[in-house]
């Protein structure tokens, strides 16, 4: 009797869908992120035109993009909800396996940075990924990007002296750790722990959603934020909040507000 040589497949590898929100942002899309660039056999790129604009929309065309548009301007967390569940529905994403990532318009990156990241967070088993942000294309000023969960009391000296205490100083890190949360300008999260969070809670318009979303992973589900400073990418963030006496300013402040009650409080 011959012996039995079969065996079972072996796994397909993990893909990677990569969610890009536009609010009037298709200029720094188009030019500066270059997304269509992060294309590959195992990546696709998602545009979502919070605010539609025609350049945008030709531009996913021309390089066979996905595209989705919003009849109504919603918030950060609500647009990248809508990327994943259509992601799910439509794209084949499989959550035990596949990778979300979120990129803001206004990151600056080689081609290969995103599936660098996905790479690195599989060889580490991270379910939660964040690279190395720098706010200069000579990548020399770090972004605080990685920091300490906030308390109420970090809050203040934060908003009215614009001293952060929360942060981490990444120049002293050079392996890959575990952090308490990490920035959504640039944040990967396996599919299956995206969807245990119900994603982004939508209730926070603009800020803090990321600060959220980590927390609730490490208390929830137990699963840490990943930071590998490997992964070098530039946020040129226009950091709309830092003036005085704007909506900006007042969404950071009501979001942080929020979170801190969140997490004095438990909950949602």
């Amino acid at each position: 009797m011959s012996p039995d040589y079969t065996t079972s497949p072996a796994p397909a590898p993990a893909r990677l869908f990569i969610s890009v929100v536009s609010h009037h942002n298709a200029e720094e899309i188009i030019n500066a992120l270059q997304p269509h660039r992060f294309v590959g056999p195992h990546s696709q790129v998602i545009l979502l035109d919070n605010r539609p604009e025609k350049s945008l929309a030709h531009y996913a065309a021309d390089h066979q993009l996905h595209y989705l548009r919003n009849e109504q301007p919603q918030g950060f967390g609500a647009n990248h909800n809508r990327v994943f569940r259509h992601c799910c529905d439509h794209l084949g994403l499989v959550p035990e396996r596949d990778v979300f990532l979120v990129v803001n318009p206004d990151v600056v990156c080689g081609a290969r940075a995103p599936e660098q990241l996905a790479q690195e967070m599989l060889a580490h088993e991270a379910a939660i990924g964040a690279p190395n942000l720098f706010k200069d294309e000579a990548m020399t000023l770090h972004e605080q990007s990685v920091r300490r969960f906030p308390y109420l009391w970090d809050l203040l000296p934060s908003f009215l002296m614009r001293r952060n205490r929360t942060g981490i100083d990444r120049a002293r890190v050079t392996e890959p750790v575990a952090v308490d949360w990490a920035s959504g300008a640039c944040l990967a999260i396996r599919g299956d722990v995206f969807r245990q969070l119900d994603g982004f809670d939508e209730r926070y318009f603009l800020y803090y959603e990321d600060v959220d979303l980590c927390w609730r992973a490490r208390r929830d589900l137990q699963v840490p934020v990943w930071y590998f400073p490997s992964v070098k990418l530039v946020h040129t963030g226009k950091r709309a909040s830092h003036g005085l006496f704007n909506r900006h300013l007042w969404w950071h402040l009501s979001s942080a507000l929020r979170f801190a009650r969140v997490r004095h409080l438990g909950g949602r």
